[in-house]
């Protein structure tokens, strides 16, 4: 939500450059400590102390603390995904080639640290609040499996992927790059979660069974 430095105008003045980034802070402040202490311990008066403002400024911005990590969802999570459907849209070219380029864009938006933030913060709290369970579940989870899911069914409809049950293949695709995820942001950065040795293998490993057979 920050503004583009380029855009600003030399005599700008620079409390109005600061204020509009001050929403960016408090979600990036609010979401760190969601994943530290959890939601339902973590005050609004935490999260002002840790953006370095006064709790009067969040509620500018904020309704309340289920409205801020909402719109932390839709910054960090649902947007990169309205991007990848974008690029979906207007693709032509080959599924193989496709699954590639999108499986590598999705991999990289879970990589992230707020989205690994998100997921560890919903996973301890989506029982106890859901109103951001579900938001989380139907503008990012269900869009982004149902993204893959069309790859998934066009390339066997052509004829470059073997039949499949599309939806259930393609969480076996995503699941494991989420869980490497979750791991890291519970355990640490350890050799044995290496990111992106886990992508290069899984790569291999989902392009090979979803392979059409070939008759010699």
């Amino acid at each position: 939500m920050s503004a583009d430095p380029t855009s600003l105008s030399a005599d700008e003045p620079r409390w109005q450059r600061r204020s509009e980034e001050r929403p960016g802070e408090i979600m990036r402040a609010g979401l760190e400590l969601f994943a530290r202490k959890g939601f339902a311990a973590t005050r609004l008066e935490d999260i002002a102390d840790a953006a370095g403002v006064s709790k009067a400024t969040i509620y500018l911005y904020f309704k309340n603390k289920q409205d801020l990590f909402v719109a932390t969802v839709r910054e960090f999570a649902e947007a990169r995904v309205d991007r990848i459907e974008a690029f979906l849209d207007n693709y032509e070219g080959g599924y193989s080639e496709l699954l590639d380029l999108v499986l590598r864009q999705l991999y990289e938006v879970v990589q992230t640290p707020e989205l690994r933030a998100i997921v560890k913060t919903l996973i301890a709290e989506a029982g106890n609040f859901e109103e951001i369970r579900n938001y989380h579940r139907d503008h990012v989870v269900l869009k982004g499996l149902g993204m893959m899911t069309r790859i998934v069914e066009a390339g066997i409809k052509t004829g470059e992927f073997r039949p499949c049950d599309a939806s259930a293949t393609v969480q076996s695709i995503v699941f494991p790059f989420l869980m490497n995820s979750l791991g890291r942001q519970t355990f640490g950065e350890l050799p044995q979660f290496d990111p992106e040795a886990l992508f290069a293998s899984h790569l291999e490993f989902v392009k090979r069974g979803l392979a059409a057979d070939r008759e010699s």
